[in-house]
């Protein structure tokens, strides 16, 4: 399975990335690393955009990374969190719930609903996962042309 992220150019010599290290997600808590994905760039680009204004913002790059298909992945539907579980500000029994998954150590990441589009699917990865490596991989980096140069 292909996943993309949209990412800062100063961040892309380190992978996986390493912000939620640094600051407190919708579904992490900060020092909780966790990378934020999204199963289609369409809906990485949503997500970028509910998160930067009207546009995405200069020197930014659609990362593409590979989730292997026999990796351990939890799925979380709709109907497994809470009735709120979309509220803004975000509800801290969401990072609760990832952090109890991260810490059974048994997946490399979790399959979750948008809060932006939820019939649409983000994958959390899990890189204190013992064997990250061994499923996921980066493929590919490619700068998004900046809509002011259009």
């Amino acid at each position: 399975m292909l996943l993309y992220r949209i990412e800062k150019e100063k961040y892309l010599q380190v992978f996986p990335s390493r912000g939620s290290l640094f600051s407190e997600g919708k579904w992490n808590r900060k020092g909780v690393w966790v990378v934020y994905t999204s199963e289609t760039v369409a809906l990485a680009k949503l997500e970028a955009l509910a998160n930067s204004g009207s546009r995405l913002p200069d020197n930014r790059y659609l990362v593409t990374i590979e989730l292997k298909d026999q990796a351990p992945v939890v799925q979380i539907s709709v109907e497994d969190l809470p009735i709120d579980w979309f509220h803004i500000p975000y509800k801290k029994n969401l990072s609760h719930y990832i952090q109890q998954i991260i810490d059974s150590r048994l997946y490399v990441a979790a399959i979750v609903p948008s809060i932006q589009s939820p019939k649409e699917k983000n994958i959390l990865l899990f890189p204190d996962y013992s064997k990250f490596d061994k499923y996921v991989k980066l493929v590919d980096t490619n700068r998004i042309e900046s809509q002011s140069r259009r």
